[in-house]
């Protein structure tokens, strides 16, 4: 066994006896080597018999075991006396000295007659961690409503109940109900034991109840159902469907009338996800639209919240209130990338109802810029492009010959879901073909902030793209649209001979096709010929100097030309033709900067950080252009706006904390870092900066008292 580092468990003697772990623990070094070597368990659990299973073993070959829950077992085995087997092994397992004396004190209360129920109630980083809270859970979260309302069904005098939990709100609430309801301090001595030791005593005497109700997809209960054998139930699937109703009822008056009762924003994000589901089932979306709205009006930063309530208000048709609820969100952050790409396509969606087109493909350009693979988002794309909102003048684009070849085959899906209301107010019209926008994205992987290339070569998607378009005969008029495609895809796997011996001859024998030109630029800028790149992409632009994405294409040249100066004239020029791409201001942004042009460059970079904020580079970047340019107090309020979403970045920690110091505040720096420094205990940047800085505020502090004692003695 090797104890994974990423749990924070430290010394597994911690849990297991000495010689325990000294027969059967490797470090991380020997596990890795023997990982390497071995074969995962899907290889080998259909072997039909014992025999062929045990040659899987021979010649010392590893199986690797780690299923993330349940017991696995293999054809020829008993399920049930498998279960049982292992059981038996789990409860043999040596703990501990210290963890198997406390255990065998919680023992003797399970020694009666008396039938025991666990139930687990998660809650923990849930609802406190700032990532997992800005993620819906449904499947590890489940209200305390059901909970209630099952206990209320089920508890009886006759039966002995404990509940477990790792948030003690609960349990003071649930013990304020219950009375005669058992907690885990109320049945064991957790004394003296650390953290992985207390977690160790809760699971293992979890594991000894006769049945565990707990969420569908708890770790910990489900680890403890099988370790101990007990019958196990998911609660919500244990309720009657009018209990369950009623309880979600219950929920929904809560969010909308008591919020004070939920422990912080984290519960209500959660909580809000039931509500969603509840009252959309029953056609009352509009009521739930209000009270997500009332929440992120009263300051809640939850991000899958900020898009479902958008999402809502569409479909509610509350086209400007959603376009007024932007303005509240945009007031907080909102933390994952994939959900600031959801609320922007909405946002744009009810955009384009109001008939506010110019705003709404500012919108589109940083939802495609964010995911341009998601599919609403790639839909839109293709249906606005085909009506001539969207074009080589103001967006991404590709060979539309070769676009063909990849039509939106869930088009007709997104209508239904998503477009219905536009095509019947004439904002969207679909006269034909729309494409697979990812075509777009593979042609300039250079202006998406998503790295769509490097996954895609990952993934082998590339690769596949050759296989199938290498197949067929290009021939007649088409065969240069897709030889120049077929190379440009080549250079995205890295086949640079195939790359050249397709694209340099397109261009050559069709002069006039910009695009072409464009892909051999593409060639010699990855061979990094800066000069040859340049000559191309001039030629492009020769032919069509009015297509914006080709300068732009030229300015990144520049840039790693280090043609600083003209770097920066070719982007500003870009974006006086009005493209609403975020990374083309970010691009120009950097340009301005290394040509000596700082308040150019922050204008630029407060541009693209309008239209894309959750970019905690780029915000480090306009706060370092700020404090350059004598505008502290803008630059400490944008590090500390981004602190709150980006506090394990350390350039992000360090740029504020050098802005407070340096604004005589070193007492508040010391403090943030002293936070990130516990929070985050593997980051080793954070130790060294608080160290550094309280040895400095020490130095100063000694210093100040034997200056004030010389003047004393004067």
């Amino acid at each position: 066994m090797h104890w994974r580092d990423a749990d924070n468990l430290d010394d597994p003697c911690d849990i297991f006896a000495q010689d325990f772990v000294d027969q059967y623990f490797v470090d991380k070094p020997k596990f890795t080597k023997l990982r390497e070597a071995a074969a995962p368990i899907a290889s080998v659990i259909s072997s039909p018999t014992p025999e062929i299973f045990a040659k899987n073993l021979q010649n010392n070959r590893n199986i690797i075991v780690d299923p993330a829950f349940d017991v696995l077992t293999l054809l020829f085995e008993n399920a049930d006396e498998t279960q049982a087997h292992f059981v038996k092994i789990a409860q043999a397992l040596p703990l501990n000295p210290l963890l198997a004396e406390r255990l065998a004190q919680a023992k003797q209360l399970f020694t009666s007659d008396i039938r025991t129920t666990a139930y687990h109630i998660r809650r923990g980083d849930l609802t406190a961690d700032r990532r997992a809270m800005n993620k819906a859970w449904p499947n590890k979260f489940v209200p305390d409503e059901f909970f209630e309302a099952h206990m209320r069904a089920n508890i009886c005098s006759t039966s002995r109940v404990i509940l477990y939990s790792d948030n003690q709100e609960v349990l003071t609430r649930y013990k304020s109900m219950f009375p005669d309801l058992l907690t885990f301090n109320d049945i064991a001595d957790s004394s003296g034991l650390n953290a992985p030791q207390g977690d160790a005593l809760e699971l293992l005497t979890m594991a000894m109840a006769d049945q565990l109700i707990a969420p569908p997809s708890s770790a910990f209960s489900s680890t403890a159902k099988t370790i101990g054998g007990a019958a196990f139930h998911d609660v919500e699937s244990q309720l009657d469907p009018q209990v369950r109703s009623d309880a979600l009822d219950l929920l929904t008056h809560r969010l909308r009338d008591e919020p004070e009762l939920f422990a912080n924003e984290g519960e209500i994000g959660q909580y809000l996800v039931y509500a969603h589901t509840h009252l959309v089932a029953q056609d009352r979306r509009g009521e739930f639209a209000a009270i997500a709205s009332d929440h992120i009006k009263g300051g809640l930063n939850i991000a899958f919240i900020h898009s479902l309530a958008a999402r809502e208000l569409y479909h509610d048709g509350q086209y400007q209130a959603l376009c007024d609820l932007r303005d509240h969100i945009d007031r907080g952050f909102v933390a994952h990338s994939r959900s600031f790409a959801h609320l922007t396509f909405f946002h744009c969606l009810s955009l384009l109802m109001l008939n506010r087109k110019a705003e709404a493909i500012a919108q589109v350009s940083t939802a495609f810029w964010l995911e341009p693979t998601e599919g609403e988002i790639n839909a839109l794309v293709g249906i606005m492009e085909s009506q001539g909102d969207l074009g080589r003048h103001n967006f991404w684009f590709s060979d539309p010959i070769v676009e063909r070849v990849f039509a939106n085959r869930f088009l007709l899906d997104f209508v239904k879901q998503y477009f219905h209301p536009l095509m019947e107010n004439g904002s969207l019209n679909i006269t034909k073909a729309v494409p697979n926008n990812r075509i777009k994205i593979w042609e300039w992987p250079y202006f998406a902030k998503s790295d769509v290339e490097t996954q895609h070569r990952y993934k082998g998607h590339f690769r596949k793209l050759l296989k199938i378009l290498h197949r067929h005969d290009w021939s007649g008029k088409n065969k240069p649209h897709f030889d120049s495609f077929i190379g440009l895809m080549a250079l995205r796997e890295g086949d640079m001979a195939l790359a050249e011996k397709l694209i340099l001859p397109a261009a050559k024998g069709h002069p006039d096709n910009a695009l072409f030109h464009k892909r051999c630029a593409d060639f010699y800028f990855t061979k990094r010929k800066w000069g040859q790149a340049i000559k191309a992409i001039d030629q492009a632009i020769a032919l069509e100097p009015r297509t914006a994405l080709f300068q732009a294409f030229k300015g990144l040249i520049q840039v790693h030309a280090k043609d600083r100066k003209g770097a920066a004239t070719t982007h500003t020029t870009v974006l006086d033709t009005g493209l609403q791409i975020p990374g083309l201001f970010f691009l120009a942004g950097e340009a301005l900067e290394a040509a000596k042009q700082p308040q150019a460059a922050a204008k630029m970079v407060a541009k693209g950080l309008h239209l894309a904020p959750m970019d905690w580079k780029r915000q480090v970047a306009l706060a370092t252009l700020e404090r350059d340019l004598g505008d502290t107090d803008a630059a400490t309020k944008r590090m500390q706006w981004t602190l709150q979403w980006a506090d394990e970045r350390p350039p992000v920690v360090k740029t504020l904390t050098d802005l407070l110091t340096d604004a005589g505040d070193p007492q508040e720096a010391l403090k943030i870092l002293a936070y990130v420094r516990d929070r985050y205990p593997k980051k080793e940047q954070f130790a060294k900066l608080h160290g550094k800085l309280a040895k400095k505020l020490d130095r100063d502090a000694k210093k100040a008292v034997r200056k004030k004692s010389g003047k004393n003695k004067q």
